[in-house]
């Protein structure tokens, strides 16, 4: 390499080096100037963020009442109505590096006619399927349940095969809704899961709940509100077989 070439490369890094900390101050400078004319959001007021994966499929979701996404599945987003309370919450739904959604966390509460309603709901789904792990919370002011719930589901079916006939049913009338029907219920012999366990208070009685394969309840322990302990085992049909305690 020549001597002149070599002072070009010299040159060209020095402007390079001198650039960038010129850059540097000017950014740090602006910062600050923003700060003093208190141009710096401290509060961010918006209805929803969308929080994005590099593949461009949502990874969090957080939103103000009415703006939480609906059910969002394979690529397609169905209707609030699908999800329960969703319409009338505020929170967070958590999505895997599919898209696809994998649990929430929603709080809602106001005022009624009658008294008051209230919930809270902290959930877990299974892959491909819907919440299998739930923290739920649920109040009208004349009865009361909290706890943790927890369920089997299918391998066998997603829920994005359920969601398309549920969220089809919606509007359909007639024949075609006598054979969404027929689909739903050969989508449950084909086996959709089960409610399996409740631990947790319902109205002031704390309880254990364990249910068989088929969701019946077979073990219950319980202690009431007036103090007085209860252990059950109960048969497929609902029968209490053996009691212990008042």
């Amino acid at each position: 390499m020549n001597e002149e070439l070599q002072r070009q490369i010299t040159r060209l890094k020095l402007i390079n080096t001198v650039s960038l900390v010129l850059l540097a101050a000017f950014t740090l400078t602006g910062l600050v100037l923003l700060r003093d004319r208190g141009d710096l959001k401290e509060v961010l007021e918006v209805k929803r963020i969308n929080v994005m994966n590099d593949n461009g499929l949502p990874a969090l979701a957080i939103a103000g009442q009415g703006w939480l996404p609906g059910p969002t599945f394979e690529g397609t987003e169905y209707p609030q109505d699908l999800s329960g309370g969703r319409v009338s919450a505020a929170g967070m739904i958590f999505f895997n590096e599919r898209g696809d959604e994998v649990g929430g966390l929603t709080f809602s509460g106001d005022l009624t006619e009658d008294g008051y309603r209230a919930s809270g709901h902290f959930s877990f789904d299974q892959f491909r399927q819907d919440q299998v792990v739930a923290i739920q919370y649920g109040d009208n002011g004349s009865t009361r349940r909290s706890g943790i719930n927890v369920w089997d589901r299918s391998t066998e079916i997603s829920i994005a095969e359920i969601l398309e006939i549920v969220n089809a049913r919606l509007s359909a009338e007639g024949p075609a809704r006598d054979s969404l029907d027929a689909a739903i219920e050969a989508l449950a012999e084909r086996g959709l899961g089960a409610h399996r366990v409740f631990l947790g208070s319902q109205d002031r009685t704390a309880m254990l709940r364990l249910q068989d394969t088929e969701g019946r309840t077979r073990i219950r322990m319980s202690v009431d509100s007036l103090d007085v302990p209860r252990l059950e085992f109960l048969d497929e049909t609902g029968e209490v077989v053996r009691a212990f305690g008042g």
